[in-house]
């Protein structure tokens, strides 16, 4: 891996940002259905059948932007509207709240899927386009290499935010005689919460929206940095080297 490509721009904001827009499209993907299931109480089926519109919206959208691209040649324009809808996005996720409506959780999750809708392809188009043909197939991997460092991360810098704010917001949250056997049951398992006693539940419930919203500002951070890597890269239109 040349590291010409991950220390001069354009390729280095475009490899970069990418692999950042990895590690929170995993963020995401990892936690939402633990916030339906430990916030909503809802089954782990019906939290993951309210992941199929938002992987619908992504699928759609990148499919979009290819014709997109090739009909207006402009590479910079889907990777700003991206970064903006992924940072919209994670900024409305962090800002769910208990009792909303169905449709709302939804629409909330709509704008994060269409960004990573918008980024992967115009970023894998991008790279080649300011890359020689001689080069392309090591930019190619690197840039693969990199996604898939972001999203292995995704995972696992989520959950440790989340599994120390947890540990953190339980022993604020949760009081009474049966502390300590409470808070262990519901640090191995989220099915413990609804078998929990009323007064427990809330306690831990509002433990998990707290722990839950700490992991997706995290990815808002995170989402703020892709933005500012985005916006000053200088992209070629489609078919002109630079």
């Amino acid at each position: 891996m040349p590291l010409k490509l991950l220390i001069r721009n354009p390729r280095a904001g475009l490899i970069i940002s990418n692999s950042i827009a990895a590690i929170i499209a995993n963020a995401v993907t990892f936690n939402i259905p633990l916030y339906f299931q430990a916030v909503l109480l809802e089954s782990a089926t019906s939290s993951g059948l309210r992941l199929i519109v938002p992987s619908i919206a992504a699928s759609t959208i990148g499919t979009a932007t290819g014709f997109l691209i090739t009909w207006t040649k402009d590479l910079k324009a889907p990777l700003v509207a991206g970064a903006l809808l992924v940072l919209v996005g994670t900024v409305a996720l962090s800002l769910m709240q208990r009792g909303m409506p169905g449709w709302a959780y939804l629409l909330f999750l709509v704008p994060q899927s269409m960004g990573q809708g918008f980024t992967f392809p115009a970023t894998f188009m991008s790279v080649l386009a300011v890359s020689e043909q001689g080069e392309q197939a090591v930019v190619t991997s690197t840039l693969i290499l990199w996604r898939s460092m972001g999203m292995v991360l995704g995972v696992a810098t989520s959950s440790l935010v989340l599994q120390n704010a947890l540990f953190h917001y339980l022993r604020i949250f949760v009081t009474g005689p049966d502390r300590d056997r409470v808070i262990e049951e519901v640090r191995k398992s989220v099915k413990a919460i609804p078998t929990l006693d009323p007064v427990y539940r809330e306690q831990v419930i509002d433990s998990y929206a707290a722990s839950l919203r700490a992991t997706l500002i995290m990815a808002a951070v995170l989402s703020v940095v892709t933005v500012f890597l985005t916006l000053p890269l200088r992209l070629p239109k489609l078919g002109q080297r630079k």
